[in-house]
């Protein structure tokens, strides 16, 4: 099966030092993933429970309500390369600063969505946390139906 293509996000689970850690942004996360044919890809991620800012400008949010949006927050965009059963994303724009420069690379697996289709799965490598432990994210990601707009 190819990436190119649209994909929402179902699920987002974690595990550390290899057991269950539920999900980083809540059970019912939400995400669109972007693959397209001439190497380019973007990723966003979000809590679906963050609150809206006193004045809907994100310049004018106080330092609170920006901590509260962006800890709920993730995306990031480049070009990607598909290496086997891998996937590196070469991230060229980031929220997170660090990510820019760097290739973030995913396990990729295929899953029965139940519906006669098949789900992307992306699993990040082994990733050390600031207190040694170690996490791996889970991703699960549905094709979305192509868009036939005006």
């Amino acid at each position: 099966m190819t990436l190119v293509g649209a994909w929402t996000l179902v699920e987002w689970t974690a595990t550390l030092d290899g057991q269950p850690r539920g999900y980083p942004f809540g059970p019912a996360a939400q995400g669109h993933l972007l693959y397209s044919a001439d190497g380019h890809m973007s990723a966003i991620l979000m809590r679906p429970d963050r609150l809206p800012f006193a004045f809907p400008n994100f310049a004018a949010g106080s330092d609170a309500e920006k901590l509260q949006a962006a800890s709920g927050y993730v995306s990031y965009a480049g070009t990607y390369e598909v290496q086997g059963d891998r996937v590196v994303h070469h991230v060229h724009y980031s929220l997170l600063p660090n990510w820019i420069g760097t290739d973030l690379v995913r396990q990729t697996s295929w899953a029965d969505d139940g519906a006669g289709g098949r789900d992307l799965v992306l699993t990040t490598l082994p990733q050390p946390t600031r207190s040694g432990q170690v996490v791996v994210n889970r991703l699960r990601w549905r094709r979305l139906p192509a868009f036939h707009g005006e």
